[in-house]
């Protein structure tokens, strides 16, 4: 092979990763977004969420600030619909998960989502042992 054939086949190779990484660049919501960005804020205490229901319209691109005011690490997860957990909550789980964002003890983060495209009630739950028996699920409602 010439070196002249050889720069062609490494510059077209190069054109075929830019156009899969372009093409990949929209993966990561699972819903295409409408509307304006939705604020939500979340406090996760030991052991509750407040609030503990949410309303928001399919599709809706959403900011959380989610804020830890307990003693012990806290995830917020958004389960796909229809999910059940099995507890405990744990790697056979990770399946059944929208989204997620966790804490730790007195820190807050933020996070974005798009609300699920498909209407109903979708559970939340702290991800954590034990968690999930002592009370930390929420609803989320899908409009």
């Amino acid at each position: 092979m010439n070196d002249q054939m050889f720069k062609k086949l490494w510059g077209l190779r190069l054109s075929l990763l830019v156009m899969l990484l372009i093409g990949l660049s929209g993966i990561g919501l699972h819903a295409k977004a409408k509307g304006p960005t939705h604020q939500i804020s979340v406090t996760a205490t030991d052991f509750k969420f407040m609030p503990n229901i949410w309303t928001l319209q399919s599709g809706q691109p959403v900011s959380i600030t989610f804020m830890n005011h307990g003693v012990q690490e806290h995830e917020w997860v958004l389960l796909k619909q229809g999910a059940e957990v099995v507890l405990p909550f744990d790697d056979d789980d990770e399946s059944k998960v929208y989204w997620e964002i966790e804490s730790g003890p007195g820190a807050t983060k933020e996070g974005r989502f798009v609300v699920p495209a498909q209407p109903g009630s979708y559970t939340i739950v702290c991800g954590k042992p034990r968690h999930i028996e002592r009370g930390m699920k929420a609803t989320l409602l899908v409009e």
